[in-house]
């Protein structure tokens, strides 16, 4: 008897399956860390906000170029080794923090900024890679949800902890020592869990077909093909939508930090991180609704993201007009106080649409194309942009820039991202890449049983694309040299 959850067989070498193990890497490492930068860590010092500011500033300025680059030690090292090495910096990161709250020495923190770069970019290069290479187009949406919903459980985890231990505390303080410790436990075990995580030639669909075809490069060739992705027409239409992505983490820890106390930031950590759950499925509802065509679908899905997105960030920059950050707040908010239901309905708009956000670019990053080895760059171009947005708004923060001028930057930038989408939705989505031959994907069976071919038809004519591609690739660096 084979188990099935979602309508999905439960087997080792699914590629569904295959999604939760890398869901839960992602869960124990940036979910967790998520909910930790939202609590303040390090925070029982005078100047933690400025010294957890510089660290992530530096982590998402090396983040850049280990996703820009990072597709290449992917498609070397395979994603079960890729996402452990990843998911252990993080515990790292937190061990940092750690060390600066109870020492106050800034060395360890400063050097595990980079440290954890380099791990973020190999942690969601895999995690997208998977998310968008392994399912058939009708199940695009469903895995870029279980991606971003695992991250949420982990966050919600990471939330729930110091809720507990802080619910009888109303005064503004740091994080308590059991849960830096609860933390670390969570990253080293997920971490080693990925490593059951497998290539896609060794998994196979429901109906029995290969995943993908990887055909195999030497590291020059991995560069090269990291490098030609760059003069992608569609993907530099793309950057703007990538920009602002995690620019609400950074945003939204600090207004909390500078707004609430302790006990109200953790229980506003903890509901966003459990609301965006049902909301993602939700969406994914909309994204692979099989009744209507895939643009359809997906200009719809943008649009419910899209208005109440930036309807909340308007809301914000309202809120935040008269806020003064050279002057601190003497008496922080609590979650008893009839001020703090506005702060917390507006704080779960922005945090829920924000997240989304990250479904609607993996959507339309899946949707573009199916080839395995171009979403691997895709998706590392998506996370180094994203990670430059966050570094760009760390460095502005730590100085201090008035909170109205942070949220509409961030505001601009998911503007120009929407209209960005609308053009590529409207002008380049076709409702299925199938009907063309991609290098490295493989088309389901129940699909090419309507054709009249077989799987082995189809992977032969794969691996004769790509070995034409390959040699095209090498013309364009050399000028259009003899690639031999």
């Amino acid at each position: 008897m084979v188990l099935k959850l979602f309508g999905r067989e439960i087997r080792y070498h699914s590629p569904w399956v295959q999604n939760i193990i890398s869901g839960i890497g992602v869960g124990a490492s940036a979910g967790i860390y998520v909910a930790l930068n939202l609590l303040g860590a390090g925070g029982g010092r005078p100047d933690s906000a400025h010294v957890v500011q510089v660290v992530n500033a530096t982590l998402c300025s090396v983040w850049f170029f280990s996703s820009s680059f990072g597709g290449s030690i992917l498609n070397k090292l395979g994603p079960g080794i890729t996402m452990c090495l990843g998911v252990q910096t993080y515990a790292v990161y937190v061990g940092s923090l750690w060390y600066y709250d109870e020492i106050g020495k800034t060395g360890y923190p400063y050097a595990a900024g980079p440290i954890i770069g380099i791990g973020a970019g190999m942690v969601f290069i895999t995690a997208g890679y998977i998310a968008t290479a392994y399912p058939e187009e009708r199940d695009k949406g469903a895995y870029a949800t279980m991606l971003m919903n695992m991250q949420g459980l982990g966050s919600v985890i990471g939330g729930i902890i110091p809720v507990i231990i802080n619910k009888n505390k109303d005064i503004a303080a740091g994080v308590p020592r059991p849960v830096y410790i609860a933390f670390i436990i969570i990253m080293v075990v997920g971490g080693l869990i990925t490593l059951l995580l497998q290539r896609p030639h060794k998994l196979r669909r429901d109906d029995g077909s290969t995943v993908a075809v990887h055909p195999a490069r030497g590291a020059w060739a991995e560069l090269k093909s990291n490098l030609l992705i760059f003069s992608d027409p569609i993907l530099l239409i793309m950057l703007p939508a990538f920009f602002p992505a995690e620019c609400f983490l950074v945003y939204s820890g600090s207004v909390n930090a500078y707004l609430n106390g302790l006990r109200a930031r953790s229980l506003l950590s903890f509901v966003a991180v459990c609301l965006q759950i049902p909301a993602g499925w939700a969406l994914q509802w909309i994204l692979d609704r099989p009744y209507w065509g895939r643009r359809k679908r997906g200009l719809i899905g943008l649009t419910i993201v899209a208005v109440p997105l930036v309807a909340a960030w308007v809301w914000e920059m309202i809120r935040v007009r008269n806020y003064d950050r050279n002057v601190a707040v003497t008496v922080p908010t609590d979650w008893d106080e009839p001020r703090f239901g506005w702060i917390f309905v507006l704080f779960m708009l922005n945090w829920v649409f924000s997240q989304l956000w990250h479904n609607i670019v993996y959507y339309w990053i899946g949707a573009i194309t199916n080839s395995p080895q171009k979403l691997t760059h895709y998706v590392g171009v998506f996370r180094g942009v994203l990670g430059a947005g966050e570094a760009v708004c760390f460095g502005l923060d730590s100085i201090k820039i008035p909170f109205i001028a942070e949220a509409g930057g961030i505001l601009l930038f998911y503007v120009i991202g929407i209209c960005s989408f609308y053009y590529l939705g409207i002008y380049h989505i076709k409702d299925t890449n199938y009907d063309h031959r991609e290098e490295g994907a493989v088309v389901p069976n129940h699909i090419l049983e309507g054709k009249g071919l077989t799987e082995g038809q189809d992977v032969a004519q794969i691996r004769r694309n790509s070995i034409s591609e390959d040699s095209s690739e090498k013309e364009k660096l050399q000028g259009g040299g003899d690639a031999a």
